[in-house]
């Protein structure tokens, strides 16, 4: 991973489950390890997406949890751009 600040960064993840259309996931291989979880689940206005990352301790997570909420919020923003870009609303 190339990151914000110009260095490169090991990231190996591994598509640990998937069961389409409504679950992934995804085992961060790499440094900090965790598992991702990503679920798609109907509502009456759309779809519900469902992030939840569990890192393999307490102490990492804490660690990290400066890098982690922005970048997610980051993710999922795009995420939503993405969507909304194919669905002709962006």
């Amino acid at each position: 991973m190339h990151g914000p600040d110009g260095r490169n960064y090991p990231n190996e993840n591994v598509f640990a489950e998937i069961e389409s259309p409504r679950k992934i996931v995804v085992q961060h291989a790499s440094e900090p390890k965790y598992h991702l979880t990503i679920v798609l689940s109907s509502s009456a206005v759309g779809t519900v997406v469902s992030w939840s990352q569990a890192f393999e301790s307490s102490e990492v997570a804490s660690r990290i949890k400066h890098i982690v909420v922005p970048a997610n919020e980051q993710n999922l923003e795009r995420l939503s751009v993405e969507v909304l870009r194919k669905l002709g609303g962006g």
